[in-house]
């Protein structure tokens, strides 16, 4: 059964349609109703009956519902507009680290790539310096991949990656700089890290071919000593202590654009449900004017929630990353709709990392009905803890720590 839930800020009152269908149950549906109209689906999805999306190992399908099944309310509303419709979907993904598959010529992408490359916008959070120089942090775990790593990230459609997190400078500020100069050749938006904090909390902006304008701004909670940008140091935004330049980054990229797009590395690794910091920094970037907010860092998946349209991604888990087949290799990809500035709705796609580390669909089974779990809101019963022991490949030399 398909479940769509349509959510009002006028009634907040969720209306289930549980829709007929053949096979496995496919992704969750959401689409937000403003107070006074209704919305109808993005045109790749036909208005009227309504649709899903489903991502398939060689297409994209159309699932359609019966006409009848759309709330009588809703379908005795006015649905012209005066405008034409604007519509673009961006898809995001978590945490990509490919310190072991570029060296061996391996692209975790391949079965993801159509899907990536038919977004208008496609954007990950990078988890690691592209770069062979440098000498290596004093910590833990150092990611770092060569130079063709750009060139496989532009290759799978991938067209914003985030730098705010606590591995970009890995192999020091020089890892910095090669990381920023081979993203800029394959033409690569890289928003939260840079030469100097201006450029690490200015906002980049991609100009889409109906005219819209799309901000990225990307900050990060967990900072190493000596990763954050100042006036005479490169380095990452940081959004614990600087959050006042953070939504003032925020706050200027509303003012000058039509959709803002704000990456946050945050959060506990390991842990299902989002912390009170989580929820607290996600109302203060709403109220600075983001629309889609986008977590990573605790390396398993969270809640995706929305609150005034703006949709919320606490975690999006590990997208490309060393082989897991536990929960810490449970991830999937978010659509998101638009019509022009407006957030029309979005779709979750459930996969699981393959033997290779890159994401794959999943459609039943423990596995998928965990992720749906998680995903919409049951994240307690599944939380392991900081303390949890599971089935995954060579787990002392596959660490997240992202």
């Amino acid at each position: 059964m398909k479940r769509y839930h349509f959510l009002s800020t006028l009634m907040s009152v969720a209306l289930a349609l549980n829709l007929a269908c053949s096979g496995a149950e496919p992704e969750k549906a959401i689409f937000v109703v403003p107070d006074t109209t209704v919305v109808d689906p993005p045109e790749e999805l036909p208005a009227s009956p309504s649709t899903t999306l489903e991502f398939d190992s060689g297409e994209i399908t159309d699932v359609s519902a019966q006409a009848n099944d759309v709330p009588p309310e809703a379908s005795s509303e006015a649905t012209t507009t005066t405008e034409p419709k604007r519509l673009w979907t961006l898809l995001a993904g978590g945490d990509v680290l490919l310190d072991r598959t570029e060296p061996k010529g391996i692209d975790p992408f391949k079965g993801v790539q159509p899907h990536l490359s038919s977004a208008d916008i496609a954007i990950v959070n990078l988890e690691m310096a592209i770069t062979e120089r440098g000498e290596p942090y004093d910590k833990e775990f150092v990611f770092r991949a060569p130079g063709s790593a750009a060139l496989t990230l532009a290759g799978a459609g991938i067209d914003v990656v985030s730098l705010a997190n606590n591995h970009t400078l890995d192999f020091g500020l020089i890892g910095l700089e090669d990381t920023i100069g081979v993203l800029d050749e394959v033409e690569i938006l890289r928003p939260g890290a840079g030469g100097n904090n201006a450029e690490a909390y200015a906002p980049r902006v991609m100009s889409l071919d109906n005219g819209i304008r799309v901000a990225f701004v990307s900050a990060t909670a967990v900072v190493p000593g000596g990763f954050a940008a100042s006036s005479t140091r490169a380095g990452v935004a940081d959004a614990r202590g600087a959050i006042s330049r953070v939504l003032a980054a925020v706050r200027a990229a509303a003012s000058g654009n039509d959709v803002v797009v704000v990456s946050v590395h945050w959060g506990v690794e390991r842990r299902t449900c989002p912390n009170e910091s989580q929820r607290d920094l996600a109302r203060e970037l709403i109220d600075a004017g983001a629309n889609l907010i986008l977590g990573h860092h605790p390396h398993v998946l969270q809640p995706i929630e929305t609150f005034d349209r703006t949709v919320i991604a606490y975690s999006l888990g590990n997208f490309a990353w060393h082989p897991r087949y536990g929960i810490t290799g449970e991830t999937g990809a978010l659509e998101v709709f638009f019509d022009g500035a407006r957030v029309e709705g979005y779709l979750f796609h459930p996969h699981v990392l393959d033997d290779d580390g890159g994401p794959r669909p999943v459609r039943e089974g423990d596995r998928y009905n965990r992720i749906i779990d998680i995903t919409e809101g049951r994240c307690e019963e599944h939380d392991p803890g900081l303390d949890v022991t599971e089935d995954e490949s060579d787990p002392a030399s596959s660490p997240e720590t992202g």
